[in-house]
């Protein structure tokens, strides 16, 4: 994510060639078994001068990336480098690199550009030569200033951040209204990863968990089952048809926004981007900006702050050639695709249970925020 501000509050770790890139994950290898890359062999394929300093980014889940400071021409520079992870193929980054690079030509959009390596791409491959496993992808951004205000979870934003974060995504949208990237994202449209939530769901029951995670899931899954067979059966309607699809962020949450005060100067992490529903975007980021997280309240919308993004959202759409506001269609789907979005973040948690060795406690709060939202927001409709 380019989400990293350097600082002199942390330590900073200054490597000079000597620090090393982990190129692929360790799965079951001895440390003398994994292979190597340093940054600065990274950097030797770019134009952008002599590493001086990194510092690794630690708040990402999927790629490693750092903050890098090059000299070049005696002046010393930020740049962001990311290593992508292993599961990528090159058709996904070419699709991520021609949206990333279409966004940062549009001026009004705070979006980082990629560098471009001496061979005229936008990322790197090295390959794993002697293994069968599959290479492994690089690339190079502009740092992106502001401050890392937000993750994504329990964010309390003011009105004017929810304002105009809800205008930024208005002008995300107008960018990419028309736009046909390049490459192709592997991921399904949600219509296509319900049946997948259903699966990992039943994988991960039948897997030997903690009783403060399976537990939970037991008792949850006829709940959920029906949900997923409810949303399946309203995303085949004929109606879905005739909403406006694009080029989605599919992660806007404020963890990925960088702030000024209350201005919004950076947007990022275009990772899980692809071809869906418009509104399954704008129904993401209102789950994700005003869900509550504590106490007895857990899982439930603040219905202000939906009302106070969702009207800014609609208002930026006035006078503009590219795109509309939501349609009365898509505002009456606005709900289910809410229920969706919860669904979609919910099965991040059961991913991971079910491919990583998770703190139970943490996971089971994750767990149990999924749960509360399904349950809150299947009581509660609100027709938008």
């Amino acid at each position: 994510m380019l989400n990293f501000k350097p600082g002199a509050r942390r330590a900073r770790q200054v490597f000079q060639g000597l620090f090393a890139l982990i190129l692929h994950e360790n799965h079951g290898t001895s440390m003398s078994e994994i292979p190597y890359i340093s940054i600065e062999h990274v950097l030797s394929h770019y134009n952008l001068g002599k590493l001086l300093c990194c510092e690794q980014n630690l708040r990402g889940y999927c790629n490693t990336s750092f903050a890098i400071q090059t000299l070049m021409d005696g002046k010393p520079t930020w740049h962001f480098l990311r290593r992508y992870k292993a599961s990528i193929c090159e058709e996904e980054l070419l699709f991520e690199h021609s949206l990333i690079q279409h966004l940062a030509h549009n001026h009004t959009l705070p979006v980082a550009r990629l560098y471009l390596t001496r061979e005229g791409k936008t990322y790197l491959i090295e390959p794993c030569e002697g293994t069968n496993q599959a290479p492994t992808f690089f690339a190079i951004f502009e740092y992106l200033g502001g401050e890392d205000r937000y993750t994504w979870i329990n964010p309390h934003c003011s009105d004017t951040e929810l304002r105009n974060a809800a205008l930024l995504l208005a002008r995300y949208h107008q960018a990419v209204w028309n736009f046909q990237p390049a490459g192709r994202r592997a991921e399904p449209d949600i219509r296509g990863l319900i049946p997948v939530f259903q699966a990992n769901l039943n994988a991960c029951l039948e897997k030997p968990l903690p009783a403060e995670l399976h537990n939970p899931l037991q008792d949850y899954a006829p709940f959920l089952r029906a949900k997923f067979e409810q949303l399946q059966r309203l995303f085949a309607d004929s109606q879905m048809q005739h909403l406006p699809r694009l080029i989605v962020h599919h992660d806007y949450h404020p963890g990925n926004l960088k702030f000024e005060g209350e201005n919004v100067v950076g947007l990022f992490d275009f990772d899980w981007s692809k071809e869906d529903w418009r509104a399954l975007d704008v129904a993401l980021a209102l789950f994700y900006f005003s869900t509550e997280w504590e106490g007895q309240s857990d899982g439930r919308l603040r219905l202000e702050e939906v009302e106070t993004f969702l009207s800014a959202y609609q208002q930026s759409f006035g006078g503009t050639t590219e795109g509309f506001a939501l349609t009365q269609s898509e505002l009456n789907l606005l709900w289910p695709f809410i229920e969706a979005a919860n669904l979609y973040v919910l099965n991040w948690t059961i991913v991971d249970i079910l491919s990583k060795e998770v703190d139970a406690q943490e996971y089971g709060m994750y767990l149990w925020h999924g749960l509360n939202a399904a349950v809150w927001l299947d009581q509660n409709p609100l027709r938008m």
